[in-house]
């Protein structure tokens, strides 16, 4: 980890919003529960210094597979649609278990990373556990 990473990891001590900022880049984690090796975490939100527009757009969702490669299922792009202003991935679908699933959106400056479950009567978000060493590799790749 390094710049924000780093600064995220310092600032997580139990639940809540944790918001960072490191050169320009705002890390916030709504956190659930926290320990020394790993935290449970409701939703990940990371906004870069990149600009907007349809390149901005493709360019996100072309890295962010790499860049979330820290979950522990594969992302995949569902869609990109820079007229619409963004782009979403989720987790591919042979990794999906339970009716759950990753999905990141972002307008190519701002990236929000959920676990969801499908339910018949819609969505809902659902925590999941991660590192704190891969949610930091997560925040610093992301931004």
């Amino acid at each position: 980890m390094s710049g924000l990473g780093d600064a995220l990891d310092r600032a997580i001590l139990g639940p809540g919003v944790v918001r960072v900022e490191h050169e320009g880049r705002v890390a916030e984690v709504d956190v659930v529960d926290a320990d020394r090796l790993g935290v449970r975490v409701l939703r990940v939100r990371v906004e870069g210094s990149a600009s907007r527009g349809p390149d901005a757009v493709r360019d996100a969702a072309a890295r962010l597979p790499e860049a979330l490669r820290g979950l522990p299922e594969r992302m995949i792009t569902v869609e990109v649609a820079p007229a619409l202003g963004g782009a979403i991935l989720r987790s591919a679908p042979d990794d999906v278990q339970n009716r759950e699933f990753f999905e990141a959106r972002t307008d190519g400056r701002v990236t929000e990373l959920e676990r969801v479950r499908a339910l018949p009567s819609g969505r809902e978000r659902v925590p999941f556990t991660i590192t704190r060493e891969a949610l930091g590799r997560i925040v610093d790749r992301s931004a």
